[in-house]
This record gives structure tokens, C-alpha cells and sequence, in this order.
């Protein structure tokens, strides 16, 4: 069979495998128009007066007062981690909660160091990134040296986590400082 009988052989067989295509229902589209009404409709118009912007409600989108709190789930998470040590699970679930404690430390973090850098002119601000950046490869030396302790891969998986969340924790500690001596209440 020739290069060029296969690729007609293949054209037929798509073709033949799409002629009942255009049956089927698009969900993507367009409905077919409907014909016009041949009666004429009659309805009645009430004067509306327009609503102030200042009236009206914004979109959702534009709310912007709302503030996540982290505590909730790491308080959670925390628990069931305890809960899972005193009922000998197995390392792997309780790595799985530390790493979902270590995300969301990280993700305060990441918060808190985000809205601090707003209170703060562009040269500190360079200066703030700078010690963060310094402070991201001391947490990850930190990591390391914790995770080296144990041989065991688990275990030693387990102690960098409780590393992780230790440096962290320390780090939101010394920016929640920092904003108390930038942001005015």
C-alpha cells in the first residue's frame, strides 16, 4: 500500500466518521434565529429614574474588604496532626498534614511580607526584598541541616518540615515587629 492510498484511505474514514457531526447538539453554538412575530407587541413603559453610581451596588469582584485568615485551617491542621501522632498514623499521613501546615505558614508569610512592603517607600522596600531573599536561603540551609540529622527518609522529611515552620514562624514573628513600627493604627 502506497503512502498515498493510506492517507486517502485515512481522509475517508474521518470523513465518513464526521458526516453525522452535524447533527449532534453545540452547546458553544449559536442558537438558530427564530422567525419575527407577525402580531405586533404592545408594552407598556414606566418612567424610570436613573439610580446615582454612588447608589449602586458594586460587583463582588470590587469588594475588597475582605481579609483570609490562615488561623482557622492551621489550627485545624495543627490538631490533626496531633491527633495522628498520639493514634500512631502512618509517617506519611503525617507528613502530609505538616506539609499542608508548612503551605499554609508559608502563605501567611508570603502575605504579611506582600502587604508590609506596601506601607513602604521603594528604597526600603529594595531593602525588604533583599532580607527576605537572604532569609528564604537561610531557611532552606536550615532545612537542609534539619532534614541530614536522620537517616530515615520519612523521619527525615518530618524534622526539615518542623524546620520549615519553626524558620517561618520566627520570620512572620520579626515582620508582624516591623509593621508595628511602620503602620499606623
Amino acid at each position: 500500500m502506497s503512502a498515498r492510498s493510506i492517507s486517502v484511505t485515512i481522509l475517508l474514514i474521518t470523513g465518513l466518521g464526521l458526516s453525522g457531526c452535524e447533527s449532534l447538539p453545540a452547546p458553544f453554538a449559536q442558537p438558530t434565529p427564530k422567525p419575527p412575530r407577525s402580531e405586533p407587541v404592545i408594552a407598556e413603559s414606566t418612567p424610570t429614574t436613573p439610580v446615582p453610581l454612588s447608589e449602586q451596588a458594586l460587583p463582588a469582584a470590587t469588594d475588597l474588604n475582605w481579609n483570609p485568615s490562615l488561623e482557622a485551617p492551621l489550627d485545624q491542621l495543627e490538631s490533626r496532626l496531633t491527633q495522628q501522632q498520639e493514634n500512631g498514623s502512618s509517617q506519611l499521613e503525617i507528613n502530609e498534614t505538616l506539609s499542608s501546615i508548612a503551605y499554609l505558614y508559608d502563605a501567611e508569610l508570603y502575605l504579611l511580607f506582600k502587604d508590609t512592603l506596601d506601607y513602604l517607600p521603594p528604597k526600603a522596600q529594595r531593602h525588604e526584598v533583599d532580607v527576605q531573599n537572604r532569609w528564604l536561603d537561610q531557611r532552606q540551609q536550615v532545612m537542609t541541616q534539619a532534614f541530614l540529622i536522620d537517616q530515615d527518609g520519612e523521619i527525615a522529611r518530618y524534622t526539615a518540615g518542623q524546620a520549615f515552620i519553626a524558620e517561618t514562624r520566627k520570620r512572620i514573628e520579626e515582620l508582624q515587629n516591623l509593621r508595628k513600627l511602620i503602620v499606623i493604627d
